[in-house]
């Protein structure tokens, strides 16, 4: 199968009027259409960092990130991303929220509106369109973040902790809900958490970077029966053994510091 993202031998310095900063180094990543991959690693390695030179917000130092054989810019539409606040306007309704995307990418149209429409009734938003943010629960918010993404039928979704600002019930519930809708969608995702149990519950591989300068420290290739949800994901002994060992990592990283 051929990979949607490849990144290869990327590196990230961050320069400044006197000194450089080794950000990322040499980070090589292959990830296949349909996957879901999490990246974790200690406070500083450069998670976010990753998620935003493959949006192209920003330009690497050296190496390459190929999206469907495309280098990413913010003028394409290979990239969603999800961050850690819903981002929603509070002055617009939550039906003109998610055409936000659409009307700043120039694609609002009479298709493009009934498309996001539709994905709006499919995953449990059709009742609320009327209604303002401050209306909505803060899952149900992230919700709408994510189907206002959708609606720009980006190839690949980036995910900046989008839940860490939820509390620990909401995150239960909605990383259900986000699961099926990804998959459902049948879309790639890339998320970034500090939340390893998150990771093991919601992903197909997790990548395990080091302090910083981050570098891939360990792949781990998951085989968690698909009929499984997150939150059952979270009661098997497999997910307790694996967050062990990731856990473990982790901590040899901080103490490397």
């Amino acid at each position: 199968m051929q990979n949607l993202v490849e990144i290869n031998n990327l590196s990230l310095i961050y320069q400044d009027l006197k000194s450089e900063t080794l950000a990322l180094d040499d980070i090589n990543l292959k990830i296949q259409p349909k996957e879901f991959v999490a990246i974790v690693g200690p406070s500083g390695c450069g998670k976010t960092t990753i998620l935003s030179l493959i949006a192209g917000l920003i330009k690497p130092s050296k190496g390459s990130i190929k999206i469907n054989g495309e280098n990413p810019n913010l003028k394409s539409n290979l990239c969603g991303y999800m961050f850690q606040k819903d981002n929603l306007l509070p002055w617009r309704s939550i039906e003109k929220n998610i055409y936000y995307g659409l009307e700043i990418k120039h694609k609002l149209n009479k298709e493009s509106k009934q498309y996001a429409l539709d994905l709006a009734g499919k995953y449990g938003i059709g009742d609320f369109l009327k209604k303002h943010p401050d209306e909505l629960s803060g899952g149900m918010r992230q919700r709408v973040a994510l189907i206002r993404t959708l609606s720009l039928k980006p190839e690949l979704l980036l995910l900046d902790e989008p839940f860490s600002a939820l509390d620990y019930q909401t995150r239960l519930e909605l990383c259900d809900h986000i699961s099926n809708i990804i998959k459902s969608e049948e879309k790639t995702a890339i998320l970034v958490t500090h939340d390893i149990i998150e990771a093991i519950s919601m992903s197909d591989k997790i990548v395990v970077l080091s302090a910083r300068p981050g570098k891939i420290k360990a792949i781990h290739q998951l085989d968690f029966d698909k009929s499984l949800t997150p939150f059952m994901r979270r009661q098997t002994d497999k997910s307790k053994q694996l967050f062990d060992v990731i856990w473990q990592e982790i901590q040899n990283e901080k103490q490397k510091n």
